[in-house]
């Protein structure tokens, strides 16, 4: 119980000391400054960074920091520490002197690199002050802004494919493939490929660019559509796009029960 007390005034004292510089007018004891938080569609251009301005208490022999990442999530669940590097770690001064004069500062700044996506990242950066004898003066714990990171890839998807039959050619369907971007970036140029199941009579066409959150249609004149030759379009069939997910990419047909019926297409399996 004696320990718990005098943790409890520690911590208190710390908090009053920390607090004591700002409240007489003085340079703040800690601070968090230059905030950088870089978006990026290539994972290794992705980047948070921070700043920690440290000054010392009366009485300190040596100062410590500690940096830790927390990524947060879209799925709602609790944040998690980023293990990377020195992440985690306790910092000291390359000199080991520095913060036993009153007019000591030190700053340290933090980067972290290779940021995935989507996900919210936030420093957390803890302070420490060491007395004589090791004995701890004070902590204190600061947490950065928010650095949120977006999913900037393109996401290409075929969504329907409507068949009616080909006008004045009984012995042809029209395909008409709606292709969608649901990605953050624009994606092109890329092919757009219509196979029959037979694999005869296939076709291209190149789209040379799809904006974020549009679509466009392509239309494809090829066979009856019937259950054993249905086709299937398939977006960026050669691969050239850094496309979030592939496996919306290609969608078969449903033929239609009648001529001129609409049909929906249904994703390849």
């Amino acid at each position: 119980m004696k320990r718990l007390i005098a943790g409890a005034v520690a911590l208190a004292l710390s908090a009053l000391l920390v607090g004591a510089a700002t409240s007489a007018g003085a340079q703040p004891r800690i601070q968090l400054r230059a905030f950088a938080c870089h978006r990026a569609l290539d994972p290794g251009d992705r980047s948070a960074a921070v700043t920690a301005v440290m000054r010392p208490l009366t009485g300190t022999r040596h100062m410590a920091m500690r940096f830790d990442l927390l990524m947060s999530s879209n799925d709602g669940s609790a944040p998690k520490v980023v293990s990377s590097g020195d992440l985690g770690v306790w910092i000291t001064p390359k000199n080991p002197t520095l913060g036993q004069l009153p007019g000591d500062v030190w700053k340290l700044q933090k980067s972290v690199v290779n940021l995935a996506a989507p996900a919210t990242y936030r420093f957390r950066v803890t302070f420490r002050w060491i007395g004589a004898g090791a004995h701890t003066l004070g902590t204190a714990v600061r947490l950065s802004p928010r650095c949120q990171q977006r999913e900037l890839r393109p996401d290409l998807q075929v969504e329907s494919i409507a068949v009616t039959p080909a006008p004045n050619n009984p012995g042809e369907d029209v395909y008409q493939a709606l292709i969608s971007n649901a990605g953050n970036s624009s994606a092109g140029p890329f092919q757009v490929l219509f196979a029959p199941a037979s694999g005869s009579g296939t076709k291209t066409r190149t789209v040379a660019k799809l904006r974020p959150h549009h679509s466009i249609t392509e239309r494809f004149v090829g066979p009856l559509c019937t259950a054993a030759d249905a086709p299937t379009v398939t977006a960026d069939s050669t691969m050239e796009v850094d496309d979030l997910n592939r496996a919306n990419n290609s969608l078969t047909a449903v033929c239609p029960a009648s001529s001129g019926q609409v049909a929906r297409a249904r994703s390849r399996r």
